[in-house]
Formats: C-alpha cells, structure tokens, sequence
C-alpha cells in the first residue's frame, strides 16, 4: 500500500504528469535540459520533480558523461502510465511541440547544450524584433 500511496503523490503535480508524459511519448532517454526547454520551468523545479518520479519508481535516470538522461522506469508498483496515456491530448500538445523542436537539435544521440539550444531555437522562431 504504501508504494501505492507514493506512485499517487508523485502523480499528484501538474508539472509531474507533464514530463511523466513526455517521457511516455519519447520511448528514449531525455535529458533534464531538453526537458527544461520543453516544459518551460527552471532547472531547479524540473530536476526536483524528476527526482520525485524516480523515487516513485516512475522515471529512471542515467549519466552519460555530463548529462543525466531520464526515461520511463519499469514500475512494480501500480501502472498509471494507461492513465496519463489517456489524458486530453491537447493538454501536452505544446510540451510535445516544444520537446520535438528540441530533441531535433539532436546530432544523432548527442546532446546539444542548453544555451545553445536555447540560441538555435530562438532564430528558428522566424522573424526578428529587430
């Protein structure tokens, strides 16, 4: 039960069920950055809901050189992923935008770095104030 009681405080937040689901969508590992840029909030909150996933059994994470990628964990406790799977589509479709434009920035399965990820998809956006 009381693994259970975890599973459900860690699906509790909003922003959790946002990167539970990214995670879901990707089916690969994410790194925190890419995540950051994709939900759009700091470092700080990104990584400690991550933290909370994995504790939970939900997320699972693994260093590569200086990265730390996370990807969806085999859960032996219950499965909410049917549930997050089942969610209004609309309510992640611009995490989703967001988390596609940034892991095209991709060189095969290197990571480009968060400023200059951040720089490139600025001058896609297209246009300038300028």
């Amino acid at each position: 039960m009381e693994r259970a009681l975890e599973v459900f405080a860690a699906m509790s937040d909003r922003t959790r069920v946002r990167l539970y689901r990214l995670l879901l969508d990707a089916k690969k590992e994410i790194a925190v950055c890419e995540l950051i840029d994709a939900v759009q909030e700091s470092q700080y909150n990104v990584s400690r809901h991550l933290q909370v996933l994995k504790t939970a059994g939900l997320a699972k994470e693994n260093r590569r050189g200086r990265w730390i990628l996370y990807s969806v964990a085999d859960n032996d406790g219950p499965d909410v992923s049917g549930v997050v799977m089942s969610m209004d589509e609309k309510a992640f479709k611009e995490d989703r935008a967001r988390l596609k434009k940034r892991l095209s920035l991709r060189n095969g399965d290197e990571i480009v770095s968060c400023t200059l990820a951040r720089e490139l998809m600025e001058t896609t956006k297209g246009g300038s104030d300028k």
